[in-house]
């Protein structure tokens, strides 16, 4: 799983502690939103963090519908 975001993102933070707190393996992607280079918008139509990729390619976005499919899943 990847958790594309950023480090100042509360929303990102929340993410991350709930697939720690889970122990589910991520790999956690730096990108800036904000900026023309950002890769974002190849996992999220709107260009916001947080996102995450599934191991099946699956592509979830917006931090209240992540956490909720992180909550189904396990």
């Amino acid at each position: 799983m990847k958790l594309i975001g950023n480090y100042t993102s509360p929303y990102v933070r929340k993410i991350s502690v709930i697939l720690l707190e889970k122990g589910i393996t991520f790999e956690f992607v730096n990108d800036n939103p904000w900026v023309a280079e950002s890769h974002t918008p190849q996992y999220n139509p709107l260009g916001k963090v947080p996102a995450l990729v599934t191991d099946d390619g699956e592509y979830w976005f917006d931090s209240p519908v992540i956490a909720e499919y992180l909550e189904l899943r396990t």
